[in-house]
C-alpha cells in the first residue's frame, strides 16, 4: 500500500478518534418503581468528560491512567506515524517504536472494558447500562491504526531476478 493512501487512512482514524473522545461512551440509568418508573439517575459519559469528572473529584490515578493511554499514547503514536509517512528515513527503529507504542494503546480499551464490567457487575435489576457511539468509534480507532501499523511494518519484497 502506498503512503499516501496509509497517511490518507491516518488522517482518518484520528477523526474517529476524535468522535470516540467527545460522543458517550457509556449511559447509565438507575430507575426505581414506585407504582410507577421513577427515573433517579440518567447519565452518559464520553471519554472526556469522564476525565473531567475524575479530575474534579479528586480521582487522580484513574484520570491519570485514561489520560496516558486514551490520550497521550495514540497522540504520540500518531505522531510517529506522520514522521514514518512524511519522512524519507526508512530505518525500521521508527517502526519498532511504534509497533512497541501499539501495544500500550490497547491498554485503554483494556480500562476502558474493566469499567464497563464493573458497571455490569454492579448493575442491579433497576440499573442499566449500555455501551453509546464513542465506544465503538474508540474501538474503531484502536482497530484501524492497528491495521495501519500493520501495514507500515510490511517491508517491500526484494525480487529474486534483478536487472544486471
Amino acid at each position: 500500500m502506498n503512503r499516501l493512501m496509509l497517511l490518507l487512512m491516518h488522517v482518518l482514524s484520528l477523526v474517529v478518534l476524535g468522535f470516540g473522545l467527545v460522543l458517550d461512551l457509556l449511559k447509565i440509568d438507575i430507575s426505581a418503581n414506585f407504582f410507577v418508573d421513577i427515573h433517579l439517575f440518567n447519565e452518559t459519559r464520553s471519554v472526556l468528560g469522564t476525565l473531567q469528572s475524575l479530575w474534579e473529584g479528586g480521582n487522580y490515578f484513574p484520570f491519570l491512567l485514561i489520560f496516558s493511554f486514551g490520550l497521550i499514547v495514540p497522540l504520540v503514536k500518531s505522531g510517529i506515524v506522520f514522521y514514518i509517512l512524511l519522512s524519507k528515513d526508512i530505518s525500521g527503529k521508527w517502526q519498532k517504536l511504534v509497533a512497541a507504542i501499539s501495544k500500550w494503546a490497547m491498554a485503554d480499551v483494556f480500562a476502558v472494558s474493566i469499567l464497563i464490567a464493573f458497571l455490569g457487575a454492579r448493575a442491579m435489576s433497576n440499573t442499566s447500562a449500555t455501551l453509546e457511539p464513542g465506544f465503538y468509534f474508540f474501538t474503531a480507532y484502536v482497530l484501524w491504526s492497528s491495521v495501519i501499523i500493520n501495514f507500515l511494518s510490511i517491508k517491500p519484497k526484494i525480487p529474486l531476478l534483478s536487472n544486471v
